[in-house]
């Protein structure tokens, strides 16, 4: 299988840097963790992460947002009619300007992508956050931006509360596991370019949290699927994003994959579809989808595996 890096599936190619004027500008730049909390000040924020989106209506600073970017789908209702900026990759700073913004938020590896790299150097105040695989990251995100937003510790103390309640939930749950399937997590986007996790991903983390096995492991992030590869590692459960099983027009569309009607995932019919947000983004509810993950495997064990 050829290999390539995990932000080929979920990004396209950065676009050309876009000139703007640096007197739209509000306020110092920074993308560590650091510094005075400014947050009677900082109103107008841009979100450029969906994790991060789902966060802040959490902690009650939803309201504050102003523009989003495409991973920022939840909580669905309450982002209808927020300007959609696009992926991270994709931006355009004129388009961010036009928005005012006090704050924008990103994860610490996307600040010095051209556009956001642009906006530092005229002096726009970009928040790189850094992010974790643990059903705690939530909290440890809402920590970092503590230091930039006024976030009660009774916001926090609720988030930690919720997760830690999700977390004994699931694992009441894998007591009563026997057997961790062996499970392949396929990302698709129509049947041209197909790829599977391998270790590192957060899906690889998520699927190991709900007691499941990752079928391939010899590799990091993602590899393109072939038919050796799949017959290799033969799953006994498949895994999709549900916007993946859909753009190969469901179960039928996913046997025509060469090799897929010979898994015993796919005779078996145990396919397991999630949404794409819930399952990998490690965001506030994360314990939870675990546990709905989990509920699904242990289903299966209990019939046919």
């Amino acid at each position: 299988m050829k290999h390539f890096p995990a932000r080929i599936f979920f990004l396209l190619m950065a676009i050309g840097v876009v000139a703007f004027s640096t007197t739209s500008c509000f306020h110092d730049t920074t993308s560590d963790v650091s510094g005075s909390n400014t947050g009677d000040t900082l109103k107008r924020i841009v979100s450029l992460d969906g994790m991060v989106t789902e966060l802040l209506y959490q902690l009650e600073l939803g309201e504050q947002i102003v523009g989003i970017d495409v991973t920022s789908t939840y909580p669905e209702e309450e982002l209808k009619g927020k300007p959609q900026l696009g992926h991270v990759s994709q931006l355009n700073a004129e388009a961010i300007l036009a928005l005012r913004p006090d704050l924008i938020i990103c994860k610490k590896q996307d600040v010095n992508t051209p556009v956001l790299a642009q906006l530092i150097s005229a002096g726009v105040n970009v928040f790189g956050i850094t992010t974790t695989t643990h059903f705690n990251n939530a909290v440890e995100v809402a920590r970092q931006l503590q230091t930039k937003l006024s976030i009660s510790e009774a916001s926090i103390g609720e988030l930690t509360q919720n997760i830690a309640l999700d977390s004994l939930r699931l694992a009441n749950l894998l007591k009563e596991t026997t057997h961790q399937p062996n499970i392949l997590f396929l990302y698709a986007r129509g049947t041209g370019r197909l790829f599977v996790s391998g270790s590192g991903t957060p899906v690889a983390a998520m699927l190991e949290k709900a007691g499941g096995r990752n079928a391939v492991t010899n590799f990091s992030d993602y590899k393109e699927l072939s038919p050796e590869a799949l017959l290799a590692a033969n799953p006994e459960v498949l895994l999709l994003f549900e916007s993946g099983l859909n753009s190969l027009e469901g179960m039928d569309g996913l046997g025509e994959i060469p090799g897929m009607a010979q898994t015993t995932a796919y005779q078996h019919k145990r396919v397991i579809t999630m949404d794409g947000h819930y399952l990998s983004s490690f965001g506030p509810r994360a314990a939870q989808a675990a546990y709905d993950l989990a509920l699904q495997l242990q289903t299966f064990s209990q019939t046919e595996l």
